[in-house]
Parts: C-alpha cells; structure tokens; sequence
C-alpha cells in the first residue's frame, strides 16, 4: 500500500485487538518523539540552564514520559490482522491534524498560565506554590508539544506567561520561610515537624525574623493517666498554618499515645514520637489539613 506523505503511518501488534490498536498508536508516538531533533532540545537547556527545579535532565526524561501519554485524535484505522495468537493493526494519522490539535492544546497552557499569574496577585504565596509546584509536568507537556511542532515544520514562540509561572514556582519556593512556634513541651515534635519539611526543601526555622513569610502554630495538651502499672499519655496536638498577619490558611488536629511500664517521661517521649510517625505518613501537607 502507498503511503500519503500527508500522514504518518504505523503497525501495532498485541494478544488482543484493542492492544494492537494501542501499539500502533505508541509507534506514532515514538515517531514524533524521535523527530525532534536536538537543536530544540539545546533550547531547553538554555532556558534551563540556570533553574535547579526545571533542569534539562528533568524536563526531557518528563517529555519521554509525557511523549508516551500523548493521545492523539483523529488516528484511522486501515487494517486489521490476527495471524495465530497475535493481533496486528495499522494506523494513520494526518500531519494537519496532529498540528491542530497540539495548537489546541498548546493554546490551553498558555491560557492556563495567564490565569495562574493572575491568581498569584491575590492569593497566598504558599497555597499558590503547593498548587502548583509539579508546574514541571505542565512544562513538559509543554515543550513536548513544540518539539513535535517544531520538528513537522511549525516553530511557535514560547509564552511569556509560561515562562512567568516556571520562573514564579521557583522563586515562591526559594522566599517560603515557615517560622515553627511550639511550646517548651513540644520541642521534640517541633523538631520532628521540621525534619517532614526537609524533604520538600521548605526553610524553616524556630525563631521569629523579618524573613518568616508563615507561621506553623502547635498548640498541644497532653493527658495522662494510669491504668494499672501502665503510665499513659495521650497528647492532642491542634496544628494551625497561618501567614505573616495571621490569617488561618490550614489547620489540622492529631491525637497520638504512648504508654511506658516506668513513668510518665518516657509516654510523654513516646507520644512525641507517635505524633512525629503519623505525621511522616500523611505527609507534612496532609498533616497540616491541606487536601
């Protein structure tokens, strides 16, 4: 069979036939993937160069994954196979199409950024930032698109207001310090707090300075109680998140328990310790309240 050179063509095997299908549709995948050439990809690692959050690294192994979820629309099916157990099926799928639809989508990124700059006037910097902070899939997508534009004969200017919200995660994220205010009582599970930050390469700190832009407030009260040779101690410990004027953006409460055969010190210590497991295994954002 001739191929149109308006389209671009490929075949898919599987076990079945819808897998087949797929296949075939991974395999034009692959072809606009391995088109795009190289002088693009220097591109990215120029408007990269000097962003730790959005590295080229990071970007191009996003686009292969990315590359590999993009679904086209508009793919037609020529012919079907089955030869033994195994499935075959060729497909195709018009250049324009494809063009149209990557300017489609390329279009709603843009207008996406657009409205992400504009909530970034009036919202909060942190709640902004958590919103956001995988920006670096949304990017992906992004400069795959243009790659694959780029490499059918298309060149599109990158958005400024793309660039804005790379720049703008990154900046938010690298401003954010979160002042921890807890009780003589609670040293242990403020230092427990802070290790769950360090991960996400949040700054925090335990006293108050010009540069705090949020305050972590924990207010605890621990109750004990003997049952038989049992020294128990439950601490009940109300977590509120606030900005710099105060204002609730979070708030979270978590009951923990310990209990020691030798005094109330070591429940107390156990306590801590079970607050601290439970806050590592919601994660430091669930353990907050935040969704």
């Amino acid at each position: 069979m001739k191929h149109d050179p308006q389209y671009i063509y490929a075949v898919g095997e599987g076990f079945g036939l819808s897998s087949a299908k797929n296949s075939a549709l991974t395999q034009v995948n692959e072809q606009l993937w391995t088109q795009v050439n190289s002088s693009f990809m220097q591109s990215v690692e120029h408007r990269t160069h000097n962003d730790t959050e959005f590295n080229r690294e990071t970007i191009k192994n996003r686009m292969i994954v990315e590359s590999a979820r993009l679904v086209l629309s508009g793919a037609e099916f020529l012919n079907t196979d089955k030869n033994e157990r195994t499935y075959y099926a060729q497909v195709r799928v018009k250049r324009d199409a494809i063009k149209q639809q990557l300017n489609n989508e390329l279009d709603q990124i843009e207008q996406n950024a657009i409205r992400l700059i504009n909530e970034y006037q009036y919202q909060d910097k942190l709640t902004w930032w958590l919103a956001n902070q995988d920006y670096s899939v949304t990017l992906a997508e992004y400069y795959l698109r243009l790659a694959i534009l780029d490499s059918m004969g298309q060149k599109r200017s990158f958005s400024s207001s793309v660039n804005k919200v790379t720049r703008t995660v990154s900046q938010v994220k690298s401003s954010l310090l979160i002042y921890i205010k807890a009780d003589a009582k609670d040293v242990k599970s403020a230092d427990l707090v802070v290790q769950s930050f360090n991960p996400e390469e949040i700054k925090t700190t335990q006293r108050w300075s010009n540069a705090v832009t949020h305050q972590l407030v924990m207010d605890s009260d621990y109750r004990r109680n003997r049952v038989g040779d049992a020294y128990i101690t439950t601490k009940l410990t109300q977590i509120t998140l606030k900005n710099r004027t105060g204002k609730t953006l979070a708030s979270n409460e978590i009951i923990s328990t310990a209990n020691s055969m030798s005094n109330f010190k070591l429940s107390h210590e156990g306590a801590e310790r079970h607050f601290g497991q439970q806050v590592e295994d919601m994660g430091i954002w669930s353990s907050l309240g935040f969704k």
